[in-house]
């Protein structure tokens, strides 16, 4: 979705005070402390002269000694709303980082610099799968399906046994389970995981569909599910194991269908029919945005440095970043590998975090490789590499991984490892959280009931302690808020609900966005919007007894309803530390 550029706020020596009457500012001039002068001379400099305080409307931008000795506090409940850019344009905060400490960015190509349309390109992937599932035996008569854009999400887990696909929350419970299309109830589920994923199955059993190139596969697996089931003769026969489909044209096991599944979509991807597919017609499938020259443009001219690191081999890279490039800025760029200091193909994440592999040079005439020493201690500028591992990078690059952001969309091979193995800094780019953003922002009315339903059943409990004997009747309650909930979930993805979150609880994807991404925003483009010198400060942590809004000495009104004053504005601070 295109948004105009937001314009950057015309400063006037001012503190912009975000009161209602913001124009009420003190004069600057007339409270300069003159301190500094003293200071350079040597002279000792009494401690700032005591006045009356001043509020927030009367600081300067930026703010004097005098001022800021002279600020009365304000009570967090008081405080006017912190300014924040409009939601499509942020990056989301999980650790602080200082940009004018980052002395190299690196990129992923595909669907971080490369984004591709959907559904076109995933619905071009599921019927090559397709396809190719029907060369290796299975019936004619799944040429039928069609992708879905309407049904997958990523941070799925595929349980390859039993042939659900699962939507866990951050401590591995079950909150959705779907067996083809249908969705089981929450006592089945409870039945069937009674103490959710067990971790040691995590990666055996319990397949993570992390990236958006999963979406096709998560579709195409439970479309064969349903699939063959609705066609099942002997289904239903309970005497039969439970963990094959039993279909009139075929027989096969849950997890042979995930593996013959898995095995089609590695194909797909590495042995170049779905790239010759983009390659013939490059538009169809990847977005153009000239907005990628700008940011890189205005990277290396602050002083950083650019490098691109992605699996996919020099000729689709070539082509690919040719395609995005070469015609933005032809009098500074002439050629787009121009753009970037360092630039490493089939990089083979994640191994390559850990060994890595040779690194080789490449030919850039034929796209041949070949094995040379390394002679000098820094990568060649021009010169296209191949392979190779992060120890090796930093060795070259000569920095420490705190001065390193990496920018990529794939949760485990371009974060996770990153993070973990070397401590780069790293921004996840979550593509979904746009369409998530608007639905929140369109439905904020069904957030606000949930809420509000939420606050009466905490009411239903006030005053009650150990001598109550009596429990409140909660059935029409739960009932209402169990609506409101799936109508809420419904707004995002009508099987599986909002990326992040389900109801209150958060998602085991959440979970890993938030411990191992320092930043993320639904495009990487989103840095534009901020000065290359700007501080990303991450909201202070809040524990369930963290109601600083309540810290007051004096007796906390009630309102005619029961209610306290002050208990709503903790509710709100307390939500407003989920970042998006």
């Amino acid at each position: 979705m295109e948004q105009q550029q937001q314009q950057p706020e015309q400063r006037s020596g001012k503190f912009l005070s975000m009161s209602q009457d913001s124009s009420q500012v003190l004069d600057k001039s007339k409270l300069l402390y003159k301190r500094s002068k003293d200071e350079a001379e040597g002279k000792e400099v009494p401690p700032p002269v005591s006045h009356s305080a001043i509020g927030l409307d009367q600081i300067s931008n930026p703010p004097t000694d005098e001022e800021l000795c002279r600020l009365k506090p304000v009570k967090t409940s008081e405080l006017p709303r912190k300014y924040k850019r409009e939601n499509w344009a942020r990056v989301f905060v999980n650790r602080s980082l200082r940009l004018d400490r980052i002395k190299w960015f690196g990129f992923d190509m595909d669907y971080t610099l490369a984004v591709y349309k959907a559904p076109v390109f995933e619905s071009m992937c599921y019927d090559i799968a397709v396809k190719r599932l029907i060369t290796m035996g299975y019936p004619e008569t799944i040429s039928q399906l069609k992708y879905d854009p309407e049904f997958p999400v990523r941070g799925l887990f595929l349980d390859n046994e039993l042939g659900h696909l699962l939507k866990v929350d951050n401590f591995g419970n079950v909150l959705v389970c779907l067996h083809g299309r249908q969705k089981l109830k929450k006592s089945v589920i409870f039945e069937l995981y009674p103490s959710g994923l067990a971790a040691k199955e995590v990666g055996k059993r319990f397949y993570l569909l992390s990236t958006l190139f999963a979406l096709p596969e998560a579709c195409l697996y439970a479309d064969l599910v349903e699939h063959f089931k609705t066609n099942a003769e002997r289904y239903k026969d309970k005497s039969l194991p439970q963990e094959i489909i039993h279909s009139y044209d075929m027989d096969v096991s849950f997890k042979n269908l995930f593996q013959d599944v898995r095995e089609v979509m590695d194909y797909i991807h590495n042995f170049g029919e779905m790239k010759k597919r983009v390659l013939a017609d490059i538009s169809k499938y990847i977005q153009k945005d000239p907005r990628i020259a700008v940011l890189l443009d205005r990277l290396r001219k602050s002083g950083a440095k650019t490098f691109l690191l992605t699996n996919s081999q020099y000729h689709y890279t070539n082509s690919v970043m040719s395609y995005l490039l070469n015609d933005l800025n032809p009098t500074e760029y002439t050629d787009w590998k121009q753009y970037f200091n360092v630039i490493i193909v089939g990089a083979q994440k994640p191994s390559f975090f850990g060994s890595g592999n040779t690194l080789r040079k490449v030919d850039l005439d034929t796209g041949a490789l070949k094995v040379s020493s390394i002679t000098v201690d820094r990568f060649e500028p021009g010169q296209v590499y191949n392979g190779g591992s992060l120890s090796l990078f930093n060795k070259l690059v000569n920095t420490s991984p705190d001065q390193v952001l990496y920018l990529g969309d794939h949760i485990y091979a371009d974060i996770i490892i990153s993070k973990k193995t070397q401590g780069w800094r790293t921004l996840l780019v979550v593509r979904e959280l746009e369409h998530e953003l608007q639905a929140t922002n369109s439905h904020a009315e069904k957030y606000h009931r949930l809420m509000t339903l939420e606050f009466i059943r905490a009411e239903l409990f006030r005053d009650l302690d150990s001598k109550a004997t009596e429990l409140p009747d909660l059935s029409v309650l739960r009932k209402h808020m169990r609506n409101a909930s799936n109508g809420l979930d419904a707004v995002y993805n009508k099987y599986f609900g909002p990326l992040f979150r389900s109801g209150s609880k958060q998602t085991y994807f959440s979970m890993q966005v938030q411990r191992y991404a320092d930043l993320y925003s639904s495009d990487y483009l989103n840095l534009l919007h901020y000065p290359l010198f700007y501080t990303f400060i991450a909201a202070a942590p809040v524990m369930p007894h963290d109601y600083h809004d309540e810290i007051d000495t004096t007796t906390t009104n009630t309102t005619s309803t029961g209610v306290s004053s002050n208990s709503n504005s903790s509710t709100i601070t307390h939500h407003d530390n989920i970042h998006h």
